[in-house]
């Protein structure tokens, strides 16, 4: 038995470590417990409510007729009685946020909101100055301030596993429901003949329920990847839920679903692969020139591809529209025709494709093209900052999580892009990206503010541990 060496120095003995020492850790093991942050139970239950709401379903089928549920207004122009009724549960559900936020966090917290989404968020008030229809932009404009707020309120309580663990159990609900109402009342929970008599359940058009069962299949295999299941009925219960997603999803016939939801969990099994942060940065570079490839490919063979699914070249008319918006843009590009307005009546500008098109759509079926009708190439820019800067946030956080519960951002930023190519779902009042955006942004800046604070240890010292994390030696 050889006897260890004893140091013939000061320094030597300083640097010796201690037989009975724990091993040495990162000093960020403190982000594992906070990404599974959860609030009280009231905070869950409003949280659960608000996040159904945003996804606006179960209203759509409560306060209209069958009829009803899927009439192209002219722009929105005239708005049914529900829509007073949604408006005073959305008052009632931002004013609980704020309130909550005020209570359990104080004022001080507004600093996680991301400046940019904020500047957003007043140039959208300030096109009322310039708008169409300026008492419209007004009312939207103080919706989509009460969803920054409540994705802030969201953003604070939950971290990053939990949230997407919420997302998950919603989702599964809103399945149950719209397959409930999809069989046994097809006359709420089916289009119309006319339209394909896809699925729709208890959302107002079926690409709401195949983007909802989108991030709720994606969220939950997150979930799964994060925080395995060991208990073999959980395991059954988990693929149980995964199943019914998949069949609503389906069955709501929604390819931009598909593809966002195909793209989401693959990108979910790259990220959870690995956990050191050389690992996913190359796989992250090799999965990016494959989809650079791909798209490359499809671009080249877009006639053929179209025609394998059964499309027509303009995507169903989005070219059309498209082409439409980038003329439009040109004549106003710097500010926009005002928030929510371009499409707002048959005089607004959005009117003119109605009239010689034939075509009654109400939004430009792309985020990034709608948000710079709306707020101007002005508005596009800050939201290009801000996703720049939630971007550079991710890559300070995750090679140093420990967790990989960071890794779910990664996730989030390309469904965030996905979900806009062939949608308009980016800066909407009400709207449930917008919501997120905001809510994973403050997640996120909380996240590294709080690294931040994290003293690090002394060269040459070992830090000392609380549970786990790394804490501040007291001063007497």
């Amino acid at each position: 038995m050889s006897a260890t060496p004893f140091p013939r120095n000061r320094a030597a003995l300083a640097a010796a470590p201690a037989a009975d020492a724990p091993p040495a850790r990162p000093r960020t093991p403190l982000l594992r417990s906070a990404a599974d942050l959860t609030p009280s139970l009231f905070d869950q239950v409003v949280c659960a409510i608000g996040l159904i709401l945003l996804w606006d379903a179960l209203l759509s089928v409560m306060m209209s007729a069958p009829s009803q549920r899927f009439i192209l207004r002219a722009g929105g122009a005239p708005e049914s009685s529900g829509d007073t009724i949604k408006q005073l549960i959305f008052a009632g559900l931002y004013a609980t946020a704020l309130l909550r936020i005020v209570m359990l966090h104080g004022v001080r917290a507004f600093r996680y909101l991301s400046i940019p989404m904020a500047l957003m968020v007043v140039l959208a008030i300030a096109s009322s100055q310039w708008s169409h229809d300026p008492s419209l932009t007004i009312r939207r404009s103080v919706a989509l301030v009460g969803t920054t707020i409540f994705g802030l309120y969201v953003g604070l309580s939950y971290g990053e596993v939990a949230l997407a663990r919420l997302i998950h159990r919603a989702v599964f609900v809103l399945a149950v429901l719209s397959a409930l109402l999809a069989i046994g009342l097809p006359s709420y929970g089916l289009m119309p003949a006319e339209q394909g008599s896809q699925w729709r359940g208890v959302f107002s058009h079926k690409n709401g329920l195949g983007d909802a069962m989108a991030f709720g299949l994606t969220a939950g295999l997150f979930v799964l990847r994060s925080r395995p299941v060991t208990d073999t009925m959980a395991l059954v219960w988990r693929l149980g839920t995964f199943a019914i997603m998949a069949g609503c999803l389906a069955m709501s016939g929604s390819a931009t679903a598909l593809i966002v939801a195909t793209a989401g969990m693959t990108l979910v099994m790259l990220v959870t692969h690995r956990q050191d942060a050389g690992s996913l940065a190359l796989e992250l570079y090799g999965g990016t020139m494959v989809i650079m490839l791909a798209a490359i490919f499809a671009l080249l063979n877009l006639e053929s591809i179209v025609a394998l699914l059964g499309r027509d070249i303009t995507l169903t008319g989005r070219t059309l529209i498209w082409d439409f918006a980038f003329r439009m843009i040109e004549q106003q590009p710097v500010l926009g025709y005002g928030f929510s307005a371009f499409w707002s009546g048959l005089d607004a500008p959005g009117a003119l494709f109605w009239r010689t098109s034939g075509r009654f759509d109400i939004h430009a079926h792309n985020g990034f093209i709608q948000t710079t009708l709306d707020v101007g190439l002005l508005g596009l820019g800050l939201f290009l900052v801000a996703y720049v800067i939630y971007l550079s946030r991710i890559a300070r956080i995750v090679p140093v999580d420990r967790s990989g519960a960071a890794r779910w951002h990664i996730v989030f930023a390309m469904m965030l892009l996905l979900g806009n190519v062939a949608e308009s779902s980016l800066l909407i009042q009400n709207g449930l990206l917008w919501f997120l955006f905001t809510a994973f942004q403050t997640r996120l800046a909380k996240t590294v503010h709080a690294h931040a604070l994290t003293p690090r240890p002394a060269a040459g010292r070992r830090p000392k541990l609380q549970n786990g994390i790394p804490v501040a030696e007291s001063r007497s």
